[in-house]
């Protein structure tokens, strides 16, 4: 009995440790990249170096940088486990609409590989529901953000 009552209590505490990181508050983006990197360093101990590199198309891809750049206000990179270098992304409105339109038009096939959060985006996927963020789901109809589920 006591096994389980510790078990509990340890699981409680992980339990509150996630909901206590999904609601902390949103990153600055008013400091940028630098405000994603800080935010996402608070709730991990990652994140506190941001690199920058003026060649999107080269760190996202020619058909992913097609479709995001319009909508990249700011984007950087930081070391984060177990990626050597994760995207952190501020965006401008409207990436939604043109994810929906380049999948209508055949130039994409999919959801964006992106973890959203309000403003910005992370371009890993591993341990994003940790972090309260969503992912895109698109048809040629309709696109929606979900709450990224753990697996």
């Amino acid at each position: 009995m006591k096994r389980a009552l510790i078990a509990l209590l340890v699981a409680g505490s992980v339990a509150c440790a996630l909901l206590v990181a999904r609601a902390d508050p949103a990153p600055d983006l008013t400091k940028g990249v630098d405000g994603v990197a800080a935010w996402l360093n608070d709730l991990t101990g990652e994140c506190s170096k941001v690199l920058r590199d003026n060649d999107f198309t080269s760190f996202a891809g020619p058909v992913r940088a097609k479709v995001y750049e319009p909508f990249v206000a700011e984007w950087g990179t930081c070391t984060k486990e177990p990626y050597q270098r994760l995207g952190l992304i501020v965006l401008r409105p409207g990436i939604e609409e043109a994810w929906r339109r380049a999948l209508t038009n055949g130039e994409v096939r999919g959801d964006p590989d992106l973890a959203f959060g309000d403003g910005f985006a992370l371009t890993g996927s591993i341990g994003m529901e940790h972090l309260g963020l969503r992912r895109l789901e698109c048809t040629p109809a309709v696109c929606s953000y979900v709450q990224i589920e753990h697996h």
